[in-house]
């Protein structure tokens, strides 16, 4: 509790922007914000304040990140590790200016706050909703291509939202993503609420070649973050993370504020090209991954009891049962079939057999009764020689 204090009374008392080290493009390491942005919802609550508080070494710093299950979030490398301020890299993932990694923070120093509000911490609002247990990271002593990192939770954050995340593929150009974020924007360096902006166009997806300042790794968008936006997601139009904030700005100095993000370009690491890492971080939560387009996996699989429909991955609970939608292209699972509702239902069991005379069959009406008129008819035609033989006999 009075380390959280003394989080409460720093937290209060820090800028909100780190320095620049020009012409590295600076690294946000406090509040994250996005320029020309509105109001969050909760609809984002995915996205989560992460803040860095060291007593022993006087560290502290804010970053954004995103729950991808209720213990794990995903961030940039440099939110979760002593770094350079700035970093320019070549496309190949080679630092010209800046971008070294010098040691990882112990995790248990980096604390997840939720919700769309900033809490306040000075009124004491300082109790955070998870703690780090573990880092994920790529071992990597630059930032320059490997500007990720993934953070276990000591417990699951209560009551969370988590996002879907693109693995199968990188972002396209010219597609349109959200950043959202907390911090500096062009009214305030600590805005109350989340902020978003929509519809950013993908200017350019790594790597730029020859050697360009876009990694293979990585991606560029325009005017969006602002300093310290970093580990926020780039999300999709349906809302899956396909990218981490990693650096931007256009050269100016911290104490430009806003004014060295508005109109400047901004680079993300894309997730898709740290799967493995990504997938095997998923496996430590005991997790599967939700992927972009696909089911929560929270929620119960075909088959699986029901109450409501909310509880099933289709959305649909049927006599107790969690089933699932088809159609001419979409089958059933073996055993069930479509109905005209469109939904999987058991087969019903087909009909009996029906009695066919003639083969292995027995007509026990018609077989009884002219066997036994038919006993007495040939008595009597065996009887009838005989009689007529002794007629003869006795009239000579």
């Amino acid at each position: 509790m009075r380390k959280l204090l003394g989080l409460a009374v720093s937290l209060s008392l820090a800028t909100v922007a780190c320095a620049s080290q020009a012409p590295a493009e600076r690294v946000g390491r406090e509040a994250q914000a996005v320029i020309a942005g509105r109001d969050s919802n909760a609809t984002q609550d995915a996205v989560v304040l992460l803040i860095h508080y060291d007593p022993a070494k006087g560290q502290s710093g804010q970053c954004t990140g995103t729950l991808l299950t209720p213990r794990l979030v995903l961030t940039a490398r440099h939110c979760v590790a002593k770094t350079d301020n700035g970093a320019a890299c070549t496309s190949d993932g080679t630092p010209l200016n800046g971008g070294k990694v010098y040691s990882d923070h112990d995790p248990a120093t980096m604390y997840v706050y939720t919700g769309v509000k900033r809490p306040n911490f000075a009124a004491g609002e300082f109790l955070p909703k998870g703690q780090g247990l573990k880092l994920v990271t790529t071992g990597a002593k630059t930032m320059c291509n490997n500007d990720i990192a993934l953070i276990v939770l000591k417990a699951p954050v209560a009551n969370a939202m988590i996002a879907p995340i693109r693995l199968e593929a990188g972002p396209e150009k010219g597609e349109l993503v959200t950043a959202v974020g907390w911090g500096i924007t062009e009214k305030t360096n600590q805005p109350d609420i989340r902020q978003q902006r929509t519809d950013i166009p993908v200017l350019t997806v790594g790597p730029i070649l020859p050697k360009g300042l876009v990694g293979a790794n990585e991606f560029q968008l325009g005017e969006s973050i602002c300093s310290g936006d970093s580990g926020g997601p780039a999300l999709s139009a349906k809302g899956a993370v396909i990218g981490v904030v990693s650096r931007g700005g256009n050269g100016g100095q911290q104490q430009q504020g806003a004014a060295e993000c508005i109109k400047a370009e901004n680079i993300y690491t894309k997730v898709s090209t740290f799967r493995d890492m990504i997938e095997q971080a998923y496996a430590e939560t005991e997790q599967e991954p939700w992927y972009e387009g696909g089911p929560d996996p929270r929620l119960a699989k075909f088959g699986v009891e029901c109450t409501e429909d909310k509880e099933c991955r289709s959305n649909i609970c049927l006599d107790g049962t969690c089933s699932a939608s088809c159609s001419p292209d979409v089958e059933c699972p073996e055993g069930f079939e479509c109905s005209a509702a469109s939904q999987c239902v058991p087969k019903k069991p087909p009909p009996p057999p029906a009695a066919t005379p003639g083969k292995n069959a027995t007509n026990t009406t018609c077989a009884a009764s002219p066997a036994r008129a038919g006993s007495a008819g040939w008595l009597a035609l065996l009887a009838l020689p005989i009689f007529l033989l002794a007629k003869r006999r006795r009239g000579g």
